[in-house]
């Protein structure tokens, strides 16, 4: 290997492309370069931490340079490069397998079941989506939600959902959660579940039938007969709920627009719709409020106040 690229900050400044160009174009021409590079581009894949690599890039080449000075350095580097090489791949591998993330998603009117490890199941609500760790699972029951779901949770170790303004956490039960931005809610449907909001200062438990909401920092609390949550069963369900919120709902379900600038998005509604026909949601919601909507190319929906005098 040319002593050029063998100082102790070469390959370091090469992985993190901090090289000039007039370095880079050189360290190309080499015949080390194309060993170096597909080592690195094999790490590259896996996604292994920037100081890991660099590391192991540090001990390759202070092993090159101690070959050398060996008669045969040619063919040993070559054949050790590679063995190297293949070490440092199932290594990042083994490294890779065991932080493999589970990752689901929903799209527009969509729902999906899944089953955790442990045969917890998690339903998630359209525009949703979750991931957790399958290989960590047995002492790391974490799930990271963004959107809605309903959780049904098998008794055991703690577990926790990760939101992106709290964290619920519970041993074993029933409950649906909703996150957005500046909008945090959770309803406990069987067992009991606490949860811990960046908003507030301590720890808030539900038991069976209470629920628990945060809208732009305001606490709200309430209690609710239902033993599944009315998504699961073809319907959206609001209590004293943030229009702002519902016409979200309507957006996830029925992949629509909505323009709002001629209503108060702030107005509280309570009632539901149903996620089978656009049309008829839209006049069970809207014409309650006094608010009267046209559907323009389809899936534009312009909203206006009956009172309002524009």
């Amino acid at each position: 290997m040319d002593k050029n690229f063998l100082d102790d900050t070469f390959l370091a400044r090469w992985i993190s492309g901090d090289l000039s160009a007039k370095e880079l174009e050189a360290f190309k021409k080499s015949s080390d370069y194309h060993k170096f590079n597909k080592i690195n581009e094999g790490v590259q894949k896996l996604k292994i931490p920037a100081y890991n690599k660099q590391e192991a890039f540090s001990n390759l080449q202070e092993r090159v340079k101690q070959e050398k000075d060996n008669k045969n350095i040619g063919k040993r580097i070559t054949s050790w490069m590679y063995s190297t090489a293949a070490v440092l791949i199932i290594a990042f591998g083994v490294y890779y397998f065991l932080n493999l993330q589970s990752h689901y998603q929903t799209g527009f009117g969509e729902q999906l079941t899944v089953m955790l490890p442990d045969n917890s199941k998690v339903q998630l609500n359209a525009n949703s989506q979750i991931e957790f760790n399958s290989k960590r699972w047995e002492t790391n029951r974490e799930v990271k939600l963004v959107g809605e779901a309903f959780f049904d949770v098998e008794k055991g170790a703690s577990f926790k959902v990760l939101t992106g303004t709290g964290v619920v956490e519970v041993l074993g039960t029933e409950f649906n959660v909703v996150t957005r931005q500046n909008f945090f809610e959770v309803q406990c449907y069987q067992g009991r579940v606490k949860v811990n909001n960046l908003n507030i200062k301590d720890a808030i438990t539900l038991a069976e039938g209470n629920a628990f909401r945060i809208v732009n920092g305001t606490v709200e609390k309430w209690t609710f007969p239902d033993r599944k949550s009315s998504w699961l069963q073809g319907e959206s369900s609001f209590t004293n709920t943030p229009l702002s919120q519902v016409i979200i709902v309507f957006e996830n379900q029925f992949n629509v627009t909505f323009n709002t600038t001629k209503i108060d998005a702030n107005e509280k509604f309570t009632g539901g719709f149903t996620h089978e026909n656009l049309k008829l949601a839209l006049k069970t919601v809207f014409e309650t409020m006094n608010i009267t909507y046209t559907i323009k190319d389809e899936n534009k929906i312009i909203l206006v106040n009956k009172d309002s005098k524009n």
